[in-house]
């Protein structure tokens, strides 16, 4: 899952992760389920599913899996509570939600909403069986990629912190040309005077020079 499966416009926020240790089957079933959902109301589902509060549906890998009680949710019974994924899918959208903040959307005025969640399968490793078995075995993992869209049209936030350096900067560069043409001034006025200095010295040896000529005659 080099490449993106959405064209990102200038509302969308991406975030990736690739080769995570976590079941294939369960994050397909989990990605169904948090499609264009809001983002706040997705957190808290998933720290429900890692309290165990709350079962995700299982609607296509549901073979040799129990109903839970209570009433049916997406209109199954059977339903398990994979911590794991879980809590990968919750560091991803976090991710996620940190991209949109350093784009500068305002999450906080409107909500974020979940446009696309894509999983696909990563590579497979090879791990030695425990207690000193040499058989091989062969672990899967899970890649995720999540797409975060703003309601409402895109409008870029400039930080004001930015706003003042570029201020501050300015005047910087302001107080270092005026004191460079303050230096310029001081050496200017520093070879003047030693010009008047050096023509009044010439001008006493003259006068010296002439008294001189004056008692030998």
């Amino acid at each position: 899952m080099k490449q993106a499966y959405y064209k990102l416009k200038g509302n969308d926020v991406i975030a990736r992760m690739y080769n995570c240790p976590i079941s294939l089957k369960f994050s397909i079933e989990l990605a169904r389920e948090i499609k264009s959902k809001p983002y706040k109301k997705i957190l808290i589902y998933l720290e429900d599913i890692i309290n165990l509060k709350r079962q995700l549906p299982l609607k296509r890998y549901n073979q040799n899996v129990g109903h839970r009680k209570g009433p049916s949710i997406s209109g199954v019974k059977s339903g398990r509570f994979p911590v794991k994924v879980a809590k990968q899918f919750k560091k991803v959208l976090e991710m996620a939600k940190s991209n949109a903040d350093y784009k500068g959307l305002e999450s906080e005025k409107k909500d974020l909403i979940i446009k696309g969640c894509v999983v696909s399968q990563g590579m497979k490793r090879y791990s030695f069986q425990t207690k000193g078995k040499r058989r091989l075995r062969r672990d899967q993992t899970t890649s995720l990629e999540i797409v975060l869209v703003q309601q409402g049209k895109f409008v870029k936030k400039i930080e004001p912190k930015k706003e003042e350096i570029k201020k501050e900067e300015k005047k910087e560069e302001k107080k270092q040309e005026a004191e460079k043409l303050e230096l310029k001034e001081e050496k200017d006025s520093k070879q003047e005077a030693k010009l008047t200095q050096k023509e009044q010295i010439e001008e006493q040896k003259k006068i010296l020079n002439r008294e001189r000529q004056k008692r030998h005659e």
